[in-house]
């Protein structure tokens, strides 16, 4: 009977698992990586979300990583607003958010 109820269950949990362990490994990922580099640009976009009836703000950042590579990074709005062009920030490996160098 358990194998029965098992069979039944899993073209409905398998997908789930899945989905679960590729958002685990971009998390574990994200994570892992460490990068420095200096602020070039600040960027704010608001989108209408039509669900929630409400703007939605969307903070990010370009840096241009020390390798001379530019990247936009999604922040916090509150750390968006602490940084300026020039600005030096980092995120350090194991942590999950940038931090401000100078």
């Amino acid at each position: 009977m358990r194998g029965c109820l098992f069979l039944i269950m899993l073209p409905f949990l398998l997908p789930i698992v899945i989905v679960a362990v590729f958002i685990l490994r971009i998390f574990l990922k994200g994570k892992a990586e460490g990068w420095k580099g200096t602020v070039v640009d600040k960027k704010h976009t608001t989108q209408y979300d039509n669900e929630k009836r409400r703007d939605e703000h969307l903070y990010s950042l370009k840096v241009k990583m020390t390798d001379g590579k530019e990247r936009n990074i999604a922040v916090m709005s509150d750390f968006w607003a602490s940084c300026n062009a020039g600005d030096v920030i980092e995120k350090p490996k194991g942590a999950i958010f940038p931090k401000k160098v100078t």
